[in-house]
């Protein structure tokens, strides 16, 4: 190959036969370059807590997250192994917040959650110290 042979084969995608520039070829090249990127970015590896969180129902979100704040050291470590249960398919179908909060206790991590008890009154919600302040104050 003569060296003026090595420019004639990276200039030829910018050329047709007839050594004209084809501008819709360039318009190919480029519409298949951003498929490919596109392809790419849908193919993107979840995270082990993105893949957890797809297979959590009920509270379980609200269970994670009170994990995650009050133990993140463990939780570190945790979400991993969840998530490579998930994906052998050791663990099938969905975690309720309720079973996710069991098994974490289990392994020692003694999750506190926010709660309270609320009674329905009238189609609203009232909370359950609100309604006994109110009987009380009824009764006096």
């Amino acid at each position: 190959m003569s060296p003026s042979n090595i420019g004639e084969d990276a200039s030829s995608s910018k050329h047709n036969d007839d050594g004209d520039y084809d501008p819709a070829e360039q318009i190919i090249k480029v519409k298949k370059l951003l498929d490919m990127k596109r392809r790419m970015l849908e193919q993107r590896q979840k995270s082990d807590r993105e893949i957890l969180l797809e297979h959590l129902t009920d509270r379980g979100e609200e269970v994670l997250e009170a994990a995650e704040q009050q133990y993140p050291k463990e939780m570190r470590f945790i979400v991993p192994k969840f998530a490579s249960l998930i994906k052998s398919g050791e663990v099938k179908g969905m975690i309720t917040g309720a079973d996710l909060l069991a098994i974490l206790r289990s392994v020692g991590l003694n999750v506190r959650l926010d709660s309270r008890i609320v009674i329905e009154k009238d189609g609203r919600f009232i909370p359950l110290a609100e309604r006994l302040k109110r009987s009380n104050d009824d009764s006096k």
